[in-house]
């Protein structure tokens, strides 16, 4: 019967540190993390943070509730429809997030003192770092880390070594970089 326990268990844990790494890896470290430089780096939001800091804590809770409220469903939503099978709208959703997820993640940056006043908020925080934290300490994190650290090394020997010029010179890339582009002279001209 512990045999039994601690193989659901093993199971369980290795579920959440896929799905952690899967986040943390792929999407955070990859898109999210750009995103968020560049929300930070934007002029009006500099000017609106001493404002923000300068708000009534209850006020900057009901706010920073409001987005996180709102990426969390978006993100369950966006699963939910990977999960009956349209790809399609459940990845552009997803992704969609991310500008919201990055422009709460600088909220929280800001106002992290004053969110943290309010007990049950500091307890849940201190909660959810104990948790990723034992995540990252596990066995099976580590064992997974070193497995993708590995695939990463054999996928790259497998490349050319002018795959990334070669990519580079492709009309796919040429059209997505041409629209990148576009897109960012868009967003400096709203700044």
């Amino acid at each position: 019967m512990a045999k039994l326990i601690k193989k659901i268990s093993n199971l369980f844990l290795g579920f959440w540190v896929f799905i952690y790494i899967l986040l943390e890896e792929l999407i955070w470290d990859t898109i999210a993390i750009p995103v968020f430089r560049f929300v930070h780096s934007l002029k009006v939001l500099q000017r609106i943070e001493s404002s923000v800091v300068d708000l009534n804590r209850y006020a900057l809770l009901c706010v920073f509730l409001f987005l996180f409220i709102q990426v969390e469903l978006l993100g369950f939503i966006a699963i939910g429809l990977l999960a009956k099978g349209s790809l399609a709208f459940g990845i552009t959703l997803y992704i969609g997030k991310i500008p919201i997820a990055a422009f709460t993640f600088w909220l929280f940056r800001i106002a992290k003192a004053k969110l943290l006043t309010f007990v049950w908020f500091k307890i849940s925080y201190e909660f959810l770092m104990r948790i990723i934290d034992s995540i990252k300490a596990s066995a099976m994190h580590q064992r997974i880390v070193g497995q993708i650290v590995n695939l990463k090394q054999k996928f790259e020997k497998l490349l050319p070594k002018n795959w990334v010029q070669a990519l580079k010179k492709s009309s796919l890339f040429l059209s997505i970089n041409r629209f990148r582009l576009a897109f960012i002279r868009h967003l400096k001209s709203l700044r």
